[in-house]
């Protein structure tokens, strides 16, 4: 005899099971239209934002400092990139970029200027790319010691 749980898990598998039969199912006299449509959701034929690195350690800096890093990034992708905005976490980073779109298979560069001015202790600063990637957010991380004692 069978129990409500076991009437319940082959209820729901058979249900399962008929969804994927359904799925599955392929018509060979499929439209242009439908083609074009799966082609422009899938993530290779996008764009793609490949960083070298996703954080930066400046160490140990003196109050006052400005420092600069750049981040290398690449258009993994199919189409051209584009980056939206890009956004710092706090004032004092400062993120500068091309605005140009990027071909598949360039790179380019970020360039980050971190003002340590008021600053002491461990820094941590986040920066937000949005684009129009498959991977549209990425975040940047950005580290630093600020000596007071100079």
């Amino acid at each position: 005899m069978i129990n409500v749980k076991q009437a319940a898990l082959l209820i729901t598998m058979g249900g399962m099971w008929l969804l994927l039969a359904c799925s599955g199912h392929n018509d060979s006299r499929g439209s242009a239209d439908s083609d074009s449509s799966m082609l422009e959701q899938s993530p290779y034929v996008q764009p793609l934002i490949v960083f070298d690195t996703l954080d930066h350690d400046f160490g140990t800096i003196v109050e006052g400092e400005m420092v600069v890093c750049y981040f290398q990034y690449i258009n993994g992708g199919e189409t051209d990139l584009i980056i939206k905005s890009v956004e710092a976490s706090c004032g004092c980073t400062t993120p500068d970029w091309s605005r140009a779109p990027l071909r598949p298979g360039e790179k380019a560069y970020l360039k980050i200027i971190f003002d340590a001015t008021g600053r002491s202790g461990a820094q941590r600063k986040i920066i937000t790319i949005n684009s129009n990637a498959s991977n549209s957010v990425v975040y940047l991380t950005l580290k630093a010691n600020i000596d007071n004692s100079v």
